[in-house]
């Protein structure tokens, strides 16, 4: 059965963090020179959080390339899971932006300081944004096609960021309008609302990945291929199926029933067959299976 081997797209996927890295880096660099001009609570808030977007894109990059080396012999379940810290620190470092965010916006409420020259500066973050998204949707889309979790993370980050960078435009905007000062940081704190949420969801998704939960998905893909090898009597039943993501690769265990009376050979090609036919529909994966004769009692899947 397969092990663990480079990620055929490694060399694109490494490609792609790299032109997350630059990009978050100029986008960055564009919304604090906004910042310089508007003088607004809302785009330093914004500035900051995108500073987090670079210092991810540069772990994207350090992620990338470990997570997809081939397995070796310290490494026998090959280095995948260091996808799922890179969603988990990502994460941790939004949740940071925005409690730093929340402070900033607070203590800018409270001495009423006014933007300046906001024409400029909404037109900067509409720009800005434009770039962002198109750049967010471009690494969710290979990050699925991939399968890389890191990289969907970081494609979901940006996304935010096109969210936060809206609702400081709007802010911005609002302001232009009414001449209402105390808009900026109140549009600055809702947006911190929604950065607490993602920043949580990342967790979440990390701590998932770290602890082996079950993908669903994967799960009633596996069942429905044992349950179809029962229903065509090549096997009698099976049980323990258990299995998890390593980064982008899948492993499975289980234990299959066959009849008592099969030889070792018979039995072990068709656990092999079995095997092989779960791994081609998981893409890459190892299935390994343990053959058991079937009882009355074990015959119940689990």
């Amino acid at each position: 059965m397969p092990e663990p081997q480079g990620h055929p797209d490694a060399r694109r996927l490494r490609r792609v963090a790299l032109v997350a890295l630059l990009g978050a880096s100029l986008i960055t660099a564009g919304k604090f020179a906004a910042f310089v001009v508007t003088d607004s609570a809302a785009v330093l808030s914004d500035a900051l959080e995108s500073l987090v977007n670079v210092a991810a894109a540069g772990f994207l990059v350090f992620t990338v390339r470990l997570a997809h080396k081939p397995a070796d012999r310290d490494h026998p379940y090959g280095h995948g899971k260091i996808e799922f810290i890179g969603v988990g620190i990502e994460g941790g470092l939004i949740l940071a932006a925005g409690l730093f965010i929340a402070y900033e916006s607070i203590r800018r409420l409270i001495t009423a300081q006014p933007p300046v020259n906001l024409d400029i500066g909404i037109w900067i973050l509409v720009a800005l944004s434009i770039v962002n998204f198109l750049l967010a949707s471009w690494l969710m889309r290979v990050g699925r096609t991939c399968d890389s979790p890191a990289m969907i993370a970081d494609g979901r980050h940006l996304m935010t960021d096109v969210v936060t960078t809206g609702c400081v435009v709007t802010g911005l905007v609002m302001v232009r309008w009414t001449g209402l000062a105390w808009l900026d940081p109140v549009f600055a704190l809702l947006m911190v609302v929604y950065i607490f949420y993602t920043s949580t969801r990342l967790i979440l998704q990390s701590a998932s990945g770290l602890m082996d939960q079950i993908d669903p998905k994967d799960d009633r893909l596996i069942r429905e291929i044992l349950d179809d090898e029962v229903s065509q009597g090549r096997i009698d039943g099976y049980h323990k199926v258990r299995h998890r993501h390593q980064g982008s690769f899948h492993w499975v265990d289980m234990h299959l029933q066959m009849d008592p009376g099969m030889t070792v050979r018979d039995g072990h090609r068709l656990a092999s067959r079995i095997e092989s036919r779960l791994e081609e529909a998981l893409g890459q994966a190892n299935a390994t299976s343990h053959i058991e004769p079937s009882s009355t009692e074990g015959s119940k899947p689990s």
